[in-house]
């Protein structure tokens, strides 16, 4: 607890009223764990004076105007100076900050900081009024004239290579890019917590705004989708990010810290009750886009302290359920579900594959297996040179990293235990390899069909338990 801070002991005592003591108990050894991660990163990751100095002496074919833009309100002293100063320092100049202020009158300093800075780089403008999150963000945004914009908070922190390496996927095509973040309470060089992202995918994206901070796209994306929208305040970025990446070709992760989120007691990142709203506006944002798809589904909550969401895709469809895949070419049911003959399933959990399953672009569905209380298979991923379990052995109690264990996500491969798949697809694709072993069969399948554009999703709603 020693290395946590009060903020961070806050929310998860609050965490424990609302899920009891045990779920207290597992929560509390996996922050541990990940503030460990956390420390290991920012050790290894520390940027020196000379790394800033090439960065800023690079020569491009060609300068990218990034446009940062902050939407201010009533903003601390400290916050300010501190956001400021990190644009400033960015080792990529060309940039422009666009400042939108819809400060009430007690803070006539934000203009007077601002304007004694000197930088023609910043541009601010005094709102007559404020306008609320929305419109005071799409003000900044108006001032932008950068052919990429990336949107900052006002009381958060843009790591000194943000910018730059932004511009190294923009000189690769990308159209919209986002990074890792770290929040933070105290010091940026010793954050509570990083956010590892993973890669995009829009099943992790319509359970969770996981891309967040810092995203960076073209303004061309922007003003195609028409900026932020009214209705959807204290999940607008969720919204536009939604709505950004419908229309992008070539979405880009960066897998490094470039954003630092401050933790405060009126932000999401300490609590989601300090703007409950969130909730509501974050469901309806995932539905919306799920009706400009043209996807029928229901869309809810599934945490009550957080901001992620269970999406139930509408489905009658019946499948033909085997228990082995050596099995699998003599069916002749299109919708096929593989579970091992040790592992029982209830119909809704055969139901679950299949509402993702019907999707289009979805190549395999896995489930997750559980026993004693414990997961036992999940999903599977590459760890340095080796294949591991990802999420074996955590309690079936856990919400799991960043609440993954919430909401259906992509994945890297599947174990062979508990798995649906299409007939036409298998069929595609040439079927499992027989020369293979057991999980190498659905690793060798799940590497295919990505490579020809599948997506792999893991559903942690559709249960399996072995009981012995």
């Amino acid at each position: 607890m020693k290395t946590m801070s009060a903020a961070v002991v806050k929310k998860i005592l609050s965490y424990g009223k609302e899920r009891g003591i045990r779920s207290l108990a597992i929560k509390l050894k996996e922050r541990l764990e990940y503030k460990k991660a956390t420390d290991r990163y920012m050790k290894s990751h520390i940027i020196n004076h000379d790394e800033l100095e090439a960065q800023k002496n690079t020569k491009y074919k060609r300068d990218t105007l990034i446009s940062i833009c902050v939407p201010l309100y009533n903003t601390k002293r400290e916050y300010l100076e501190q956001m400021l100063r990190s644009v400033i320092d960015q080792s990529y100049p060309h940039w422009e900050l666009c400042l939108a202020d819809g400060s009430s009158g007690g803070y006539t300093y934000i203009e007077a900081i601002v304007k004694g800075i000197g930088d023609k780089r910043i541009k601010y403008k005094k709102l007559s009024v404020n306008k609320g999150i929305v419109e005071n963000s799409n003000e900044a945004c108006a001032m932008a004239y950068g052919e990429y914009i990336a949107l900052l908070d006002h009381d958060d922190v843009l790591s000194p290579d943000a910018l730059y390496y932004i511009k190294k996927e923009i000189d690769k095509g990308a159209d919209f890019i986002y990074s890792d973040e770290a929040s933070f309470s105290r010091s940026v060089k010793k954050p509570d917590i990083i956010h590892f992202k993973p890669d995009f995918s829009i099943f992790d994206l319509r359970g969770n705004n996981y891309i967040c901070h810092i995203s960076a796209f073209k303004k061309t994306l922007f003003d195609a989708v028409g900026g932020f929208r009214q209705g959807y305040d204290g999940s607008q970025d969720h919204d536009l990010i939604l709505r950004l990446c419908e229309k992008a070709t070539n979405i880009a992760h960066i897998p490094r810290v470039l954003y630092f989120w401050r933790v405060h007691p009126d932000s999401v990142a300490m609590d989601i009750s300090a703007k409950p709203y969130c909730l509501t506006t974050g469901i309806r944002a995932v539905q919306s886009h799920l009706e400009r798809m043209k996807i029928k589904a229901e869309v809810t909550n599934a945490a009550e302290n957080a901001s992620v969401y269970r999406v139930k895709y509408y489905t009658n469809i019946k499948p033909a359920v085997i228990n082995d895949i050596e099995n699998i070419k003599g069916v002749t049911n299109e919708y096929i579900i593989v579970v091992r003959p040790e592992i029982t399933v209830s119909a809704d959990s055969l139901t679950e594959i299949c509402r993702i399953l019907q999707l289009e672009g979805v190549g395999m569905v896995g489930g997750m297996v559980k026993e004693k209380g414990r997961i036992k298979y999940a999903t599977l991923k590459t760890e340095g040179n080796r294949l591991v379990s990802e999420y074996e052995n955590t309690s079936v109690l856990s919400d799991g990293y960043m609440k993954r264990l919430k909401y259906a996500q992509s994945a890297e491969a599947l174990p062979c235990r508990f798995f649906g798949i299409r007939r036409s697809v298998l069929e595609g694709m040439g079927y499992f390899n027989e020369d293979m072993w057991e999980d190498d069969k659905t690793v060798d399948m799940c590497r295919r069909l990505r490579k020809c554009g599948y997506e792999i999703v893991f559903d942690p709603y559709a249960v399996g338990e072995i009981k012995r």
